[in-house]
């Protein structure tokens, strides 16, 4: 489009100048109102492909809160009060970590299914450059769960449909049996049922931003609002710049340039933004707030054997 923007400013001074074309200078009232409504509509485009972005880092970061909530209320709520005979400290340990464990398996199946491709993702040169050049996850999922699952439940979330949705149900069925055994009242799984829901609330609006794409049409219309405005706009500038002499006419192609790298640059921003997990390095980090999470979930349990935290590579978190 750059390259466009030159041709197009070096067309319109020689038609202008060289070929005598006067009529070719168009008012530039005309091209400022086009300008304004290109730059309103691109704008807009903006602020909704950030809304996704914004709306994404809202919910990892609800994620996180309700992540240490569950798993500080299970240490506090799981224990022998209303048990009528006294259960082995290491047993309710043991129940404790699994859910936690099994809370921390939740996060990275989650993770796992944001970093899957879509086919309205970003397939473009600098896109592909972008993923070549980004740090990449070293361990498959099934490595990644398999401090934190049993081999039984590794099997068998790898053959669920959605392996997260079916391992908050696992967690809510542990709940319940809990619940049985006596080492939560009724009352207390329904405060831990709740953190629950929450997950499967903030899982949802996770799946809706990666599974609905930006609506096409915003998209592709600011795209020819601007190539309209580029190709006008070198004969709206004529005008202006024979005013301030004949001599002058040639600053015509550097201020063209600079204008149609504004526009295009505002609609590049916008367009990386609409999809917030596809892998780029503006998206939202999610290995990085997984990891946290696991860190403080960890440490809650008093290991000490904790991974560290992700560091940005090139100046990016991912």
């Amino acid at each position: 489009m750059i390259l466009a923007s030159l041709c197009t400013g070096i067309l319109a001074i020689y038609v202008y100048q060289y070929l005598g074309w006067k009529w070719v200078a168009i008012p530039w009232l005309p091209m400022s109102l086009i300008g304004t409504a290109t730059a309103f509509y691109v704008g807009f485009k903006n602020n909704q492909a950030y809304g996704r972005n914004w709306e994404a880092r809202i919910i990892w970061g609800a994620i996180t809160n309700s992540s240490r909530s569950f798993a500080a209320t299970a240490r506090a709520y799981i224990n022998n009060d209303f048990t009528t005979q006294p259960v082995p400290q290491t047993e309710i340990d043991r129940e404790i970590r699994t859910l936690i464990y099994r809370h921390i398996g939740w996060l990275h199946v989650l993770k796992y299914a944001m970093a899957q491709r879509t086919s309205w993702e970003h397939e473009d040169s600098a896109s592909k450059r972008q993923r070549k050049a980004l740090p990449k996850e070293k361990q498959s999922l099934e490595e990644q769960l398999t401090p934190y699952l049993s081999p039984e439940e590794i099997a068998w979330v790898k053959t669920r449909k959605n392996g997260a949705t079916q391992l908050l149900d696992k967690q809510s069925q542990h709940l319940a049996q809990l619940t049985r055994a006596g080492l939560i009242n009724t009352l207390r799984q329904i405060e831990l049922q709740k953190i629950i829901n929450d997950f499967y609330n903030e899982q949802g609006r996770s799946e809706r931003i990666k599974n609905t794409p930006f609506p096409r049409q915003y998209a592709t219309t600011s795209l020819i609002y601007i190539f309209i405005f580029i190709v006008l706009l070198p004969f709206g500038m004529i005008g202006e710049f024979v005013k301030l002499g004949e001599t002058m006419l040639w600053l015509l192609i550097p201020f063209n340039l600079v204008v149609t790298w504004v526009f295009m640059l505002m609609e590049y921003t916008g367009d990386v933004s609409e999809n917030p997990f596809e892998g780029l390095l503006n998206d939202v980090p999610l290995r990085s707030i997984v990891r946290n999470i696991e860190i403080d979930l960890r440490d809650m349990l008093g290991e000490d054997n904790l991974p560290e935290r992700a560091q940005a590579k090139f100046g990016i978190l991912m």
